[in-house]
């Protein structure tokens, strides 16, 4: 079960087994707060902030010990939100761009970051683990305005989902 540090959000804790999927969903968090000036998710005892250098050409995502790099440039900024599950989850929808890889976690309590070290929200959430290597898949989702003001409802949805 997973702690909240800093700011309180909205986090729902599951014990139910995912239709079609043998792994279940253990806990999840929304930070519904837009962030802007989002590079990636980083690790609380880690010395050293996320580096979009790290992402190869034409790709968006990357991780190395401690933090995901994530490049998303939409100026409207992107809606965040965390899982961890006990096995690997379902297969993302075919709508969303995916990165999946693994990252080692020293803490277990992952914030959200810019390049300069900056925390975003001062929001925390705790993994249920430290010290471990992680499977992450990062789902990618940006949504058009249609018909409503690009500020309003240009932002781009990340969810990351992790596992052991």
């Amino acid at each position: 079960m997973s702690k909240q540090h800093g700011n309180v959000l909205k986090a729902w804790y599951w014990n139910t087994v995912e239709a079609g999927s043998m792994a279940a969903l253990v806990s999840e968090l929304l930070d519904d707060d837009p962030i802007h000036g989002f590079v990636g998710v980083v690790d609380t005892a880690a010395e050293e902030s996320p580096d979009d250098y790290a992402i190869e050409p034409g790709g968006w995502a990357a991780a190395q010990d401690n933090w995901i790099a994530i490049d998303e440039p939409i100026e409207q900024g992107c809606l965040v939100r965390y899982e961890v599950w006990d096995g690997e989850p379902p297969a993302p929808l075919p709508v969303a761009s995916t990165w999946q890889g693994a990252v080692y976690l020293e803490s277990g309590i992952i914030q959200p970051e810019d390049n300069a070290g900056t925390d975003l929200t001062g929001s925390r959430f705790e993994l249920g683990r430290p010290d471990r290597r992680w499977n992450v898949r990062v789902h990618r989702d940006r949504l058009g305005h249609g018909a409503f003001p690009p500020d309003v409802a240009r932002r781009t949805l990340i969810t990351l989902q992790f596992w052991p």
